[in-house]
């Protein structure tokens, strides 16, 4: 256990050492105690140095860790001087949790060995903010039984792309303890200024204490009979292989043999959907059914196109562009099944920006033939990403749009790259969210989105995915709600006043004022309908007597808005959702609200309680419409009297999802219609608008005759 029994060099560079077999681990073997401040951390770290962690535990030694966090000064201030504390600890505690989720699923859980090494207090975790950027330093001082110490500082985090070879070009300078005069000059202010991070002394950085509750959750998890240091020795050949072994091919794109336990194969419409994407010059549209498996068509594709350029000594790089953070997550799950470890950009530009650089520097000088690369699209417009993305030839970039009707505004679709390669994916590719009755509006989002990615080249529709057993078949309800007398007078109003505006519109055009409040009119027109009184009374009827087993995995859909559109006052709303849950609570259900509002670790905990059954239902707004897979899911309350196509095909395509032991679906679409005796023109065209949902609904349903009996029964087919 003496680090005086090696030969150690003065530095170490990739390329001409591997940092991870032929310094990090030796000297670990040797530690009683090792710290280690760092910008980035990564939990694969763990299980790819089995041997030097085995010995410091075996040794009965300890680590303490430094992460770096970014703040801005704003920020920094408000955390000083205690502001906005809470909120600092609620993102350190998401962050540990991305960490310990990427920790799971591999042959040697890299989550139980950081569970085991904090449950026995053999690693602590600290923070460190600073006023400006990041803190990025890189320090460890490992130290033996003997009081040797060996001091180490360079470019190399604790990631697995710093630590391995064939990834980023990283070096160390190495100095030891036994040379003094070195070590005086360079070592030692390594060991105080690590000692001043780790109390909190250092200038213009603040560290922070990871809460005990964390620490305590981390415990909690890990099983009773993990005993790490039992299994180290001979695992450590197959976690080697695992990340460096000829078969991962680096983390390039491969084909899976399986898929959830399963043998992977690709279905006839995926194929085929493949096929004509390629025949149109590798762009267009994929207009797939949503829960149709958009998602493996593309990442499959991807994957094909990469090994066709590999062959033919050819790079390739993958942007996957989401409107959504939970979108973004599932997409590098899904990646990951294709052996694709995609850099993540959304949230603070300090969590992504330096590794993506790193990446494309590697990418232009030829170290690696492959990027990922995961993109919101609200990080995809800034000058951040831009700056680097316009670095790559745009003849080797392959842009999958997932979702891609978001890419018809304005904004964002100037920011998309000049990719050769173009694949868009969506079940609705143009129809926009504010489209409500007949738009009197150019759709220029239309056009905007056919000039990016080209024409629809593949469509597999809803029917053809029932049919084709690929979706759960379902039974549609109507539930019908008829106006109160106080919202008709209001429908009416607002109608009057739409029309007046349409008819100048077809005529001679409108103003800019004119067109923002024909915007504004139908916009509380659609919250009128979204938010009818008595669709709470008609609620409260259909699920006060639903047993406990049937409330299991169900979805409430609310439209937006106040109970009353006529009497909105800006911070006075009654949200629908609100009064939708309150509801549910009333008659004994387990509910959680899945909205905008709810942070990204509440949202994550919220699903996997819905999943689990640990609640009943999910009541959201907009948040389940794009890309949320929720298979579990085998019936849906929709509340929100949508006319656009968008957003209910979505709704119903995300409760057909097939899982374990569900057989079909059930819907419930709240139909709104006009008061009671009102026959006027705009109720007329009220009918009209809802009978196109409900006849898109009846016509793939399992009980479409009982439907047609309660349509003509509601008289919405009256002349």
């Amino acid at each position: 256990m003496s680090l005086r029994n090696k030969e150690w060099k003065s530095v170490y560079r990739s390329g001409d050492q591997n940092l991870l077999t032929d310094f990090y681990a030796p000297v670990l073997e040797n530690a009683v105690q090792y710290d280690r401040a760092v910008g980035y951390f990564s939990s694969e770290v763990l299980s790819m140095n089995l041997r030097g962690l085995a010995s410091l535990v075996n040794n009965d030694g300890k680590m303490r860790l430094v992460i770096g966090h970014p703040l801005d000064e704003d920020e920094f201030m408000a955390v000083q001087y205690g502001h906005d504390l809470q909120r600092l600890v609620e993102s350190l505690e998401s962050r540990l949790d991305e960490i310990i989720e990427e920790s799971k699923g591999y042959e040697v859980n890299r989550f139980e060995l950081l569970a085991w090494l904090v449950a026995n207090e053999r690693l602590e975790i600290k923070f460190a903010l600073r006023r400006r950027g990041m803190y990025h330093e890189k320090i460890g001082i490992v130290t033996d039984v003997n009081d040797d110490k060996v001091v180490f500082q360079g470019s190399a985090n604790e990631t697995v792309y710093a630590l391995s070879d064939g990834f980023n070009a990283e070096s160390i300078m190495v100095f030891l303890s036994w040379h003094d005069v070195i070590f005086q000059e360079y070592g030692r202010p390594c060991i105080d200024g690590f000692e001043s991070l780790w109390e909190g002394r250092q200038r213009n950085t603040m560290t922070i204490d990871v809460p005990s509750r964390i620490y305590e959750k981390i415990a909690r998890s890990i099983p009773d009979d993990f005993k790490p240091s039992v299994d180290f020795e001979s695992h450590e050949q197959e976690i080697y292989l695992e990340y460096f072994g000829d078969d991962v091919n680096d983390f390039c794109p491969k084909v899976p043999d399986y898929i959830f336990g399963k043998n992977f194969d690709i279905y006839d419409h995926q194929r085929e959907a493949i096929r004509l994407w390629m025949a149109n010059q590798y762009k267009g549209i994929l207009k797939l059914a949503t829960g149709s498996g958009k998602t493996i068509t593309s990442i499959y594709a991807a994957t094909k196109l990469y090994e066709a350029r590999k062959k033919k000594g050819k790079k390739l790089v993958l942007v996957v562009a989401v409107p959504y953070q939970e979108l973004a997550k599932q997409w590098v799950g899904n990646l990951k099944i294709f052996n694709i470890l995609p850099s993540k950009c959304w949230d603070s530009r300090a969590l992504w920006y330096e590794g993506l650089k790193r990446d494309v520097l590697s990418y232009k000088m030829g170290s690696i033939d492959f990027i990922g690369i995961v993109v919101v699209n609200r990080t995809l417009e800034s000058e951040a990403f831009q700056q680097i993305i316009r670095q790559i030839d745009g003849n080797e970039i392959l842009i999958i749009g997932d979702e891609c009707h978001n890419h018809g505004a304005k904004k964002v679709n100037a920011s998309l790259p000049s990719a050769y390669y173009r694949m868009g994916l969506s079940a609705t590719p143009f129809r926009s969210d504010d489209d409500e009755f007949d738009s009197p509006f150019p759709n220029e989002s239309r056009e905007r989105i056919l000039e990016y990615y080209g024409d629809i080249v593949a469509e597999y529709s809803l029917g053809d995915a029932i049919n084709d057993g690929v979706l759960c078949e379902y039974d549609y309800h109507i539930v019908p709600v008829h106006l109160t007398q106080s919202e008709q007078d209001i429908f009416e109003a607002l109608s009057l006043e739409i029309s007046k505006l349409v008819i100048i519109q077809r005529s001679s055009g409108l103003s800019e004022s004119q067109r923002q409040n024909l915007t504004k009119l139908c916009g509380r027109r659609s919250r009128l309908l979204g938010s009818a009184e008595n669709k709470l009374e008609t609620l409260k009827e259909i699920i006060s007597d639903a047993g406990a087993e049937s409330r299991k995995h169900t979805l409430f859909y609310c439209g937006e808005g106040a109970t009353d559109a006529d009497l909105q006052v800006e911070g006075e709303y009654d949200r629908v959702i609100r009064r939708v849950s309150e509801v549910l609570g009333d008659s004994g259900w387990l509910t959680s609200r899945f909205t905008s509002e709810e942070t990204t670790r509440d949202r994550t905990t919220i699903m996997s309680n819905f999943v689990n059954g640990h609640i009943d239902a999910l009541v959201a707004i907009r948040v389940l419409d794009e890309g949320v897979d929720v298979p579990v899911c085998d019936q849906a309350f929709i509340l929100a009297s949508t006319k656009n196509p968008r957003q209910y095909v979505q709704r119903r395509g995300r409760v057909l999802r097939k899982a374990e032991g569900k057989s079909k679906a059930v819907i419930h679409d709240f139909v709104v219609l006009p008061a009671i005796g009102f026959n006027s023109t705009a109720s007329k065209r009220l009918k009209e608008s809802e009978l196109e949902r409900v006849d898109d609904f009846c016509l793939l349903a399992i009980n479409r005759l009982d439907i047609e009996r309660e349509i003509d029964n509601l008289g919405m087919r009256d002349e």
